[in-house]
Order: structure tokens, then sequence, then C-alpha cells
């Protein structure tokens, strides 16, 4: 990076260079990520005395808002190391380490940025309900101009959560406030969405227990009482046998990674196994041979349990959410 930034800065004190401004700007961004604030300053500064374009002026004097005075470097250079440590290092020291920064630091120009990373971080690391306190309580104590960042933030979150009754009051606050109309059209969309979600995860929980109902009542009648009926769900039938080293090995591997992600895989594996085992006992209860149509009816309902099961895994932890919001806005938002 350093290499880099001195080949930006090479160009940007070139003369009669047509990237002057661009070059010094590319100098004092990444100057700024790695933690050489002064670096960075001079950088912000040449940007605003060569260019006549708007949007780097205002990208420069924000680095300088940002930067402040040199009474905030060492508080920078913490917050840049353990934001990067919560991305690719220990995200659980990291995280601890910013939520004690931000407090002890109530007025540092970068704190609501903080406040962003430690909710996002949180909810990627399965502690959701704390990452929506964080951004509850950030956008409650909100200065004006990170109010609206603060309150989006929030209600995506809260959206993806389930916490929708919050997330409709947030955004009633940010419409009265002022805040973008076009921003709070597409959260209310989302919103929406996440209501119809709802109701499809209703639907899904319905479709389990019409399949374990209706497995109870055919196990009974196959077996001949309740006892039965238990033993036979104690034999593990063979496809299970062979499914479930399997299935463990690849929930050990998930769980060596995001631990969201990783309840997805044990969810859709566990109801995957347990459906399987359902079936199984099912055919081997039965008396007889086994027909084409009762066969093929057997399958379509425990594929459609898997699929329910699917769904509502992928679903607790709101991951299609998670990814659109990852794709639209990057890993640290």
């Amino acid at each position: 990076v350093r290499q880099a930034i001195a080949a930006f800065e090479k160009l940007g004190a070139a003369p009669d260079s047509r990237w002057t401004d661009n070059a010094w700007s590319e100098a004092g961004r990444l100057a700024e990520r790695i933690g050489e604030l002064d670096r960075a300053r001079h950088a912000y500064e040449r940007v605003l005395a060569t260019t006549s374009d708007r949007a780097l002026r205002d990208r420069a004097r924000g680095g300088l808002e940002r930067l402040g005075g040199a009474r905030w470097d060492e508080v920078k250079r913490e917050h840049t190391k353990w934001l990067a440590e919560s991305l690719s290092g220990n995200p659980q020291e990291a995280l601890d380490r910013l939520e004690r920064l931000a407090a002890e630091h109530p007025d540092y120009p970068e704190r609501a940025n903080i406040q962003l990373a430690i909710a996002h971080g949180r909810e990627l690391e399965g502690e959701s309900a704390r990452g929506i306190e964080i951004l509850r309580e950030a956008f409650t104590a909100a200065e004006v101009q990170d109010r609206s960042r603060l309150g989006f933030a929030f209600v995506r979150m809260a959206t993806r959560r389930g916490f929708l009754d919050d997330a409709r009051v947030a955004l009633d606050q940010l419409t009265a406030g002022g805040a973008d109309r076009g921003v709070i059209a597409k959260l209310r969309g989302r919103l929406e969405t996440a209501e119809q979600r709802a109701w499809w995860r209703r639907g899904m929980w319905l479709g389990v227990a019409v399949f374990a109902a209706l497995a109870a009542w055919m196990l009974r009648r196959e077996t001949g009482s309740w006892r039965a009926a238990g033993h036979q769900l104690l034999r593990p039938p063979g496809e299970v046998v062979f499914l479930l080293p399997i299935a463990g090995v690849i929930v050990a591997v998930a769980f060596t990674g995001n631990p969201v992600f990783a309840r997805a895989v044990l969810g859709i594996l566990a109801g995957g196994v347990i459906a399987a085992w359902i079936s199984g006992a099912l055919f081997e209860a039965r008396r007889g041979r086994i027909g084409a149509v009762r066969a093929v009816v057997q399958a379509v309902l425990t594929i459609a349990a898997i699929g329910c099961v699917t769904y509502l895994a992928i679903d607790r932890d709101r991951l299609l959410d998670l990814i659109e919001e990852t794709v639209e806005h990057g890993p640290t938002r």
C-alpha cells in the first residue's frame, strides 16, 4: 500500500499532470486507510489546492473533517487497527475493543462509523440482538449529520432480524426528519417484503407440522401401536446411517467459518436427516410390497418437508437480506 501511496504522490507532484487532483485524492484515501494521518491530511490539502472537481473537493473536505486535528490521530489508528482485525482476525476481541473505543471517545468524528462496524460485526457473529441495540442507541443519540445514516442502518438490520414494528417506527421518524425520500421508499419496500416473508414462514411451519402429523399417523397405522411406532423410530434406516457422517463433516467445516451461515447449514442438514429418518422408518414399517404411488407420494412429501426446513433455516438469520446488503453496501456496512 505504501508503494501505491508513493506512486500517487509522485504523480500528483508531477508538473502539468491532468491526474494531479485524482492522484492526491487516492494517496489521501490510502494513507488514511493505513493510519498515516499526517500524510493523508497533506494529500487532502493538495486536492483542495489543485482541483476544480466538486466531487473531489467535497471528498477531500470530508476526509479532513474526519481526521480533525492531531488529537484524534491515536484514536484513528486504534479504529483502523481494530476494524481490520474485526474483518480478518479475531472478531470478538476486535468488536469489544471497538465498543470500548466508541464509549471512551464520544466526540470522535468517526464514532458513527465505529458503531456501524460494531453492529454489522455483531450480526455476522450471531449476536443480532446486540447489534440492533447498538444501532438503536446510536440512532437515538445521533448528531444531525449522522442521524440518517444510522437510522437507515437500524431500519435495515431491524427489518432483517424481524423487528418490523421497530423498523416502521424508525422509518416514520426519518420521514418526519426530512431524510432522503428515495432511500425511505426503498426501505419501505423491503419492509413490505419482510412482512410477506413472515407469512411465508408461517406457511412453512404449517407444512412441517402437517408432515410430522401425517408421518406419525401413518407410522402408528403401520406398526399397530404408539409403542411399536416409537421402537421403529429408534432404529436408524440405512440411508440415515449413510447420511449422518457426511452431514457431520459438512457441519463441522461450516462452523470453522461464519457462525450465521454455519447455523443455516446445520438447520438444513438436520432437517434433511430427520425427514429422511422418518421416511425410512415408514418404508421399513410397511408390511408387504410398497406400491409405486405410495413411494412417489411419500418421496414428494419428504422433499416438500425438506424444502420447508431449508427455507426456515435460511430465513432464520435473514441470510438473503444479509447477502443483498453486503453486495449493495460492502462488507463493512
